[in-house]
């Protein structure tokens, strides 16, 4: 366990959180989990509530990228009827949830930028994908669209340009900031300055615009 305060994961540039909308418009991406043989089913958008049961259930997901936060990310995917691991006080790169206890990770990694190609892996953003990478489960994570097209980028997922695909998202995700303790998001002007995608592992079959 970690504090917060103390870890690397915690800054004010990553202090911006993924509002509810955000995951409710690719809940229907989320494959289902079938106990019969260990693996997902795909599309899930093919499989309405009803077929859930018996040897099928929504994944377990784990949101991977809480530390420090208000926690909220893990009440919206809970509120969707999702089992969610993660905790405001643990930190992936120190002590993430053991692989067993979940099926997907569903997050929004830390926005720090890359400034640096040559000091891309002091990064935490590197760091962060390169870990997920290896750990090797199925993922959705959320990043400045921008990113699919830097060196960086390339480098990590070009190993594994087989099993990643893109969710491409029509508007802009305006992501919520919040004063410290509050749980309601304080209101913003303007709109987000970047547009944003979901990377996936190992969860679709294509690229999808949503």
């Amino acid at each position: 366990m970690s504090n917060f305060k103390d870890s690397p994961l915690f800054s004010t540039h990553n202090d911006y959180y993924t509002p509810k909308s955000a995951w409710e418009q690719i809940a229907h991406l989320i494959p289902v989990w079938t106990d019969l043989n260990d693996r997902f089913v795909l599309p899930c958008k093919k499989i309405t509530r009803e077929h859930i049961g018996g040897a099928l259930r929504l994944p377990r997901i784990y949101e991977a990228f809480l530390l420090g936060s208000n926690e909220q990310s893990k009440k919206y995917l809970t509120e969707m009827g999702f089992v969610v691991k993660g905790s405001r006080d643990y930190d992936f790169l120190a002590d993430p949830v053991h692989p067993s206890r979940y099926e997907i990770v569903v997050s929004n990694p830390p926005f720090e930028r890359i400034r640096s190609y040559k000091k891309r892996k002091s990064n935490l953003k590197y760091k962060c994908i390169a870990k997920l990478l290896e750990n090797d489960k199925p993922f959705i994570i959320i990043l400045n669209s921008t990113n699919i097209f830097s060196r960086w980028f390339k480098e990590l997922a070009s190993p594994h340009e087989e099993h990643i695909k893109f969710i491409f998202p029509s508007k802009k995700i305006q992501f919520d900031k919040y004063e410290q303790g509050g749980e309601t998001p304080i209101k913003q002007k303007g709109s987000c300055s970047f547009n944003s995608i979901y990377v996936c592992y190992k969860v679709l079959e294509k690229n999808v615009w949503i």
